[in-house]
């Protein structure tokens, strides 16, 4: 990809202004389903602590109706959830592919890896440990440095984005693997609950970060864009010069 014919400066602002948007959208959309899921797993949480300690579920409003169609109706709302983040996540990439190829545009020294490298280091394991790290800090230097503004001493956007992804990946995996067995007994579907709680609560931070550092490096990429058009047109109106005998 980094290797074509490289995007106009429009069509570059027109991809990253579209993926902005879209991921925004997204994200306020899982975002609101995150809040509803943190409320129901606690409150699954709570029904299993009072079975535990009580052996009944009196004034819980377990036996309610209600509760009985929010049982029903949470496997539809989880895969509607899966589906929205998967989206999130390919328009969120898209934003990346994008920002570096508007970065190596303008410098491409201002960051380490090419457009698709850098997408497939969100996605390949082991490498994600450190790659999307990298990817990040580069895109808000290239901003930063677009703005004549110093960058923080320690990243903490970019660090705080791939922590919280591998906190809500791993407390996920550990409710996911767990056997449905292990949600009979209170005492462990109390915890496990918790621990899906916590899960939805480190993507809904996730969620912020990754808007708070969009909108952060947005200011330096509008400038990158002007500057990019710039030399575009500079670079036509030699070509036209050049062709005038």
């Amino acid at each position: 990809m980094s290797k074509g014919r490289p995007l106009p400066a429009k069509s570059l602002a027109d991809g990253l202004s579209w993926a902005r948007r879209a991921w925004v959208v997204l994200a306020w959309l899982s975002g609101s389903m995150l809040v509803l899921s943190v409320g129901f797993y606690l409150y699954i949480a709570f029904v299993s602590y009072v079975i535990e300690h009580t052996g009944s579920t009196f004034r819980t409003g377990a036996d309610s109706a209600a509760f009985q169609v929010m049982l029903n109706a949470s496997g539809v709302f989880d895969l509607c959830l899966t589906v929205l983040e998967a989206v999130a996540i390919l328009v969120f990439l898209r934003w990346i592919w994008l920002s570096v190829v508007l970065a190596r545009a303008v410098n491409r020294e201002s960051v380490r890896y090419a457009p698709w490298v850098a997408v497939v280091g969100f996605l390949v394991p082991i490498v994600n440990y450190w790659m999307p790290l990298q990817v990040l800090i580069d895109l808000e230097a290239f901003a930063a440095a677009e703005e004549e503004r110093p960058v923080s001493a320690f990243p903490w956007y970019p660090a705080g984005m791939v922590f919280c992804g591998f906190l809500a990946y791993g407390l996920w995996q550990i409710v996911n693997a767990t056997p449905v067995e292990g949600f009979s007994n209170p005492a462990a579907s109390q915890r496990l609950m918790q621990i899906a709680a916590l899960g939805a609560i480190a993507h809904l931070v996730l969620l912020m970060l990754s808007n708070a550092y969009m909108r952060i490096v947005s200011t330096g990429q509008e400038l990158a864009l002007r500057e990019l058009a710039e030399t575009e047109r500079l670079t036509s109106a030699a070509a036209v010069r050049s062709d005038v005998p």
